[in-house]
């Protein structure tokens, strides 16, 4: 056996002096795990149908598109408006896609307990509703503005799209400003319900009901009861598609069976949009404060 003895060189305490990365580590890598849980990575096959079906729904008619410009952009005049149009049918995908998967992420975290794991760590309330909405969020975007984006470029090469860099980069952020308009109250209405409903089940059916009721109550109390063309606020599916189509400017219908919001100014669509998103987002905030969880 060795004689030699134990040293200690150096005593006392030595302060960290490297970065503090705490909260918005945290904040930043429960971003990223959601953003796989939404997509099920490293789950089993059935826990990534959600995200398949929703991405088929949304993309299927742009590969069409694409075949479509393909064979006929040289026989006959292919209109690019169909890109920019491409967003209602992109809006099936993020419908499905709030009601489906949300409240697979959020409730599944306070039946689970993981939410009071969750709190442990330097995140607080705010960071953890805040990084889980961005997450939302963010797919739901990507749901509209991918295949916009791709129907873009190839109608663009086929030479039917815009004429010149600028009026491509003009086409890129005003696709990202309507992708982002068509996502937001979907991600705040299936935030602030899955804040209230502990059961998946029972908040899916709430998000449907919520996203697809209001809209045939406002049309019959203002075409029937002759209310006012600006209680079509109220219906958020046609809210958030309006205020997309503003965003591209797209051009507003008019006429029997057309949403009412249609006929409203521009402004107070904005402003409702951004109402309803502060106070879905605030009753959620307020849901999850409340909640109790041993830390």
């Amino acid at each position: 056996m060795s004689d030699a003895q134990a040293q200690i060189f150096e005593g006392g305490f030595r302060p960290y002096t490297g970065p503090r990365l705490g909260a918005r580590l945290s904040t930043r890598t429960l971003y990223t795990y959601s953003l796989g849980r939404l997509l099920g990575r490293k789950r089993r096959f059935r826990s990534k149908l959600i995200p398949i079906a929703s991405a088929v729904v949304s993309w299927v008619g742009a590969i069409g598109l694409i075949f479509w410009a393909a064979l006929f952009a040289l026989i006959i005049d292919v209109d690019f408006d169909t890109v920019r149009g491409y967003y209602r049918f992109a809006w099936i995908g993020i419908v499905l896609f709030s009601i489906l998967a949300t409240p697979t992420l959020l409730t599944t975290d306070r039946r689970s307990g993981l939410l009071s794991l969750y709190l442990a760590s330097p995140l607080s309330r705010t960071r953890y509703l805040g990084a889980q909405t961005m997450a939302i969020h963010t797919l739901l975007v990507a749901l509209s503005l991918v295949p916009v984006l791709i129907l873009g470029i190839v109608y663009t090469a086929l030479g039917v799209g815009p004429g010149n860099a600028g009026d491509f980069a003009i086409f890129v952020l005003r696709a990202i400003a309507a992708s982002i308009s068509l996502a937001l109250l979907p991600t705040a209405l299936g935030v602030a319900i899955c804040s209230a409903a502990r059961r998946a089940g029972i908040a899916m059916v709430l998000i449907a009901l919520c996203l697809l009721v209001p809209q045939g109550i406002v049309n019959l109390l203002v075409e029937v009861a002759g209310a006012p063309a600006e209680l079509g606020v109220l219906d958020p599916m046609n809210l958030s598609w309006s205020l997309t189509k503003r965003s591209f400017a797209l051009p507003l219908e008019s006429g029997t069976g057309v949403s009412p919001v249609e006929s409203v100014a521009t402004w107070v669509v904005v402003l409702a949009t951004l109402g309803w998103s502060a106070l879905l987002g605030g009753f959620a905030l307020w849901r999850y404060r409340r909640v109790e969880v041993e830390r």
